[in-house]
């Protein structure tokens, strides 16, 4: 390169390349940065037309056609409006056609005392309004509604839990509104995000557990969990050697690492 031409880079390209790399540095570090979720009131989300309390379990249905299952801990369901309380809140999403045994399945293990005695938590069992989820903007605003119905749960803590299509759409809308959950759990689930929408979760923490054995779920899903584990800080990618449909279950251990689903949760919550 003749004296005069490097000259020319030096003082011309060499600024602009540097420039671009800092402006790319500036732009992943502020994507490992969650926003903070800004609430949306909608009345036909808030509002309820049904309720029913049967002492563990707020079930409540709005005009809007969801319904859903409400747990809040023995010392806050009569204080539902205490901000001081700050409850970290599990968002259950049920598989095709499961909405009806997903709080037997789910809210059961998530209001027992494994989970609850490392971190009292709210559980909301959200369900759909046909077989399964399919519009992320609907599910977040009834999410958002509920936040504000039950100040006591601290927004900026909430996990969303999904199996199966309850797993793949969760991760879906982890990517549509990356500022909703802190972590995601999901159990044989196969949402792929794109490059783009991968970076947009990269501050959420994902606990993913898919087995080899489920035929057509795992082909589609284990490059996801991988993806995550590596990009997302403080993911778990879990690929059992057996198994078939599971779902995420408390005494889940990364075996790759010792690290129990547990201690995991313990994590997130702080």
């Amino acid at each position: 390169m003749s004296k005069r031409l490097k000259k020319i880079f030096l003082s011309t390209f060499l600024p602009i390349f540097i420039l671009l790399i800092a402006v790319f540095i500036f732009f992943i570090v502020k994507s490992t940065v969650r926003k903070e979720l800004v609430l949306t009131f909608d009345a036909d989300y808030y509002w309820t037309n049904k309720t029913y309390d049967d002492s563990l379990w707020f079930y409540e249905a709005v005009p809007a056609g969801f319904e859903y299952y409400l747990y809040i801990p023995p010392e806050y369901r009569n204080d539902r409006h205490n901000e001081e309380a700050k409850l970290p809140l599990i968002v259950t999403f049920h598989g095709s056609g499961d909405k009806y045994s997903s709080r037997g399945k789910f809210g059961r293990m998530l209001i027992a005392p494994e989970i609850q005695n490392v971190k009292k938590c709210a559980v909301l069992c959200l369900h759909a309004r046909g077989d399964y989820f399919t519009n992320c903007y609907d599910v977040s605003l009834m999410i958002q509604n509920i936040l504000m119905r039950n100040e006591c749960i601290d927004k900026k803590c909430i996990i969303g839990f999904g199996h199966s299509q309850g797993a793949e759409f969760v991760v879906k809308l982890s990517c549509y509104e990356p500022a909703l959950f802190k972590a995601v759990i999901s159990g044989s689930g196969y949402y792929q995000p794109t490059m783009m929408e991968l970076i947009k979760i990269l501050p959420v923490r994902y606990w993913w557990k898919i087995s080899k054995y489920d035929k057509g779920i795992y082909e589609q899903g284990y490059k996801t969990g991988r993806l995550l584990k590596r990009f997302c800080r403080g993911s778990v990618n879990i690929e059992l050697e057996s198994r078939e449909h599971c779902w995420v279950e408390s005494d889940d251990v990364d075996e790759s690492t010792g690290q129990t689903f547990l201690q995991w949760y313990e994590s997130v919550t702080k």
